[in-house]
């Protein structure tokens, strides 16, 4: 076997997880090959063009690790990403458009800003409203306490305050953000969704939503401000893997690892992988394996008598929502037709409960009829993304899809399905700003179906595991680490840790950091 073929690790998967851990794992000056299924690489993390048009996979904003608590900072930090990549603030946080709420209000960044916005439009609430965003902003505090690196010392002499300055953790463990806005705003529906009314782009149910991770994910936001990676999530993905090569590494296109190959003694030992579209197989050699893939992907690369053990932490654990994506390439400036955010929330009439979210799902099961889903909608021409040619100005469309949606249909009822939703969605944003419809020249659907073949994800979940409320107050959920049952493979995807952008990137961190610590 040539040397070549022997790396110090292997990334299986090329999303924002396995990327990370590969370049943390490079940057410490070990030997990595990065193999990707795909023809490109970047996973949920790329960009892409289709005809005249630039295409978003997935992001819409993120936080930037320098303006508020964010664990991903001291990754940016260690591999001097901040010297690349340029965070576009995207100003408002977002715009609501709903019939319960009134006229379209504006979502600001900042605890004080959103307070006062809020209370000039809910004055009866205005005590519960600085209340509610009083305790997301103590969480935030709280969150910075566990981010700063302290000593022995400084725990000892802050032990006294510590319970005070994390009860607004504590207090609400177990809590989900149904309950949580119930305590503070009762039945006042219109107050819940325009604090939450992105709360699609996470999960579907918010009385089984863990308030502490929408808490932590919105109040980032809420405190730091939202950001677009300039020229699209693919430039992130190009720079880690710029990291990787810089360290004499490789990475491998539409290669789909087929086994992980364990030692005598279980032991990791390398990766058997071929051709995605056929032919021999290939192997390479390494002692550490970096999954940046769903468990259940995972599982059939494994020898059968390694998986029921491998998959008993994760079996029954439900995995998070998928979305469908749309990409509208317009002819004319989104802001010439009357959009005045980057980012707007369409909550349709019939959603007159926060609760109600948990219907949408299952709407796109059928042709389209009177109801649609909650619309987020982004304007990438109104900042300066570095998506928009001058010919084309992209505007994408999310909201909540399910797999089973678009199972059984055969390629031409799938393409008619997928027509007919993309007029119903045109149609909605035209009523919402005419003339929208006659600027639209191109147009994209990524379905949940999209996402199940794309990201080889169970159900097409965009997310890892759902983030539900834990079982106990030993937070026993979905596992929180990218340890596994095997020596030498871990779980570089969101699977290990949390969804998102800031999520994935920190599991591959925790991955990265484990199997170095276990070098010998």
């Amino acid at each position: 076997m040539s040397p070549d073929n022997h790396y110090d690790a292997i990334v299986i998967g090329s999303g924002l997880g396995g990327l990370t851990a590969g370049a943390l794992f490079a940057h410490a000056g070990q030997r990595v090959l990065v193999l990707e299924r795909n023809e490109s690489f970047g996973g949920a993390a790329t960009t892409y063009h289709k005809g005249a048009m630039t295409i978003e996979a997935s992001l819409h904003e993120t936080t930037d690790p320098r303006t508020t608590p964010d664990p991903k900072g001291e990754i940016f930090a260690a591999l001097d990403l901040y010297e690349d990549i340029e965070f576009v603030p995207v100003n408002d946080f977002y715009e609501v458009r709903c019939p319960l709420v009134g006229a379209p209000l504006t979502i600001p960044h900042g605890i004080d800003a959103l307070g006062d916005r809020l209370i000039e439009r809910f004055p009866r609430d205005a005590d519960n409203i600085r209340r509610f965003l009083a305790q997301v902003g103590s969480i935030q505090s709280a969150m910075r306490i566990f981010m700063e690196k302290h000593g022995g010392l400084w725990w000892l002499a802050h032990g006294a305050e510590l319970p005070f300055r994390l009860w607004p953790i504590l207090r609400d463990l177990r809590s989900s953000v149904s309950e949580v806005m119930q305590r503070y705003f009762g039945d006042n529906e219109a107050i819940k969704i325009a604090l939450a009314a992105n709360l699609h782009y996470y999960a579907d149910d918010p009385d089984q939503m863990w308030w502490l991770f929408y808490a932590v994910a919105q109040g980032g936001f809420i405190h730091g401000g939202g950001h677009y990676l300039k020229g699209g999530s693919q430039v992130l993905s190009d720079r880690l893997l710029d990291r990787i090569r810089a360290k004499r590494g490789e990475a491998l296109a539409g290669q789909s690892a087929v086994e992980i190959l364990l030692g005598m003694d279980g032991k990791v030992s390398g990766v058997r992988y071929r051709p995605r579209g056929g032919g021999a197989d290939s192997v390479a050699h390494a002692p550490i394996v970096f999954a940046n893939a769903s468990p259940h992907a995972v599982e059939s690369m494994l020898p059968e008598t390694e998986r029921d053990k491998f998959m008993a932490p994760y079996r029954d654990k439900p995995v998070s929502i998928s979305l469908f994506s749309i990409t509208l390439g317009l002819t004319r400036r989104p802001a010439e037709l009357g959009f005045t955010a980057y980012s707007t929330e369409l909550i349709p009439n019939w959603l007159e409960r926060l609760s109600d979210l948990k219907r949408c799902g299952a709407l796109l099961d059928d042709m389209p009829g009177d109801q649609l889903p909650p619309l987020g909608v982004v304007d990438y021409s109104r900042i300066d993304s570095g998506l928009t040619n001058g010919e084309l100005f992209p505007v994408n469309v999310v909201g909540v899809d399910e797999l089973s949606n678009w199972e059984g249909l055969n390629d031409d009822d799938y393409q008619t399905k997928k027509n007919a939703w993309l007029d119903a969605v045109i149609q909605r944003l035209e009523d919402e700003w005419p003339g929208f419809a006659l600027a639209v020249a191109q147009r994209e659907f990524a379905t949940a179906r999209t996402m199940h073949e794309y990201l080889n994800t169970p159900g097409g979940a965009v997310y890892g595991f759902a983030p539900n409320v834990p079982e106990s107050m030993f937070l026993s959920g979905p596992p929180r680490t990218p340890k596994t049952t095997i020596a030498g493979l871990w779980l570089a995807s969101s699977y290990g840790g949390a969804g998102g952008f800031t999520g994935a990137i920190c599991t591959g961190g925790a991955a990265a950091k484990a199997a170095l610590h276990e070098l010998p």
